[in-house]
C-alpha cells in the first residue's frame, strides 16, 4: 500500500511539471482544495476495498506533502501577490 501512495504522490508531481506556471500557481494557491479534490477523487476510484481505500488516504497523503514542498521550494500566490520560496521565480523571470 506504501508503494502505491508514493507512485500516486509521485504522479502529481509528474503532473506538476507539465503544467505551465500560471496553472502550477493556481495549484499551489489553493492547497486545502486540491487536497479535498484529490482525496475525493481517489476514494472514487479506489472505492470496495479496505486496502483501495488505504491506497486512496495514502495517495493524498503524499500529494499533500508534494504540495507543501512545492510551495515551500517555488513559492504560491496569495490575493494576487507571488509569495516566494526557496527559489524565488520573479528573480529568474518565470512569473511576472
Amino acid at each position: 500500500m506504501l508503494e502505491m501512495s508514493l507512485i500516486v504522490g509521485l504522479g502529481l508531481l509528474v503532473s506538476l511539471a507539465k503544467l505551465p506556471w500560471s496553472w502550477r500557481m493556481r495549484i499551489l494557491s489553493s492547497p486545502f482544495l486540491v487536497d479535498c479534490i484529490v482525496f475525493a477523487v481517489l476514494c472514487l476510484l479506489h472505492w470496495g476495498t479496505f486496502s483501495g481505500v488505504m491506497v486512496a488516504t495514502g495517495g493524498a497523503l503524499m500529494c499533500s506533502l508534494v504540495l507543501s514542498t512545492a510551495r515551500t521550494l517555488i513559492g504560491y500566490k496569495e490575493k494576487g501577490k507571488y509569495v516566494p520560496g526557496f527559489y524565488n521565480l520573479q528573480e529568474k523571470g518565470l512569473i511576472a
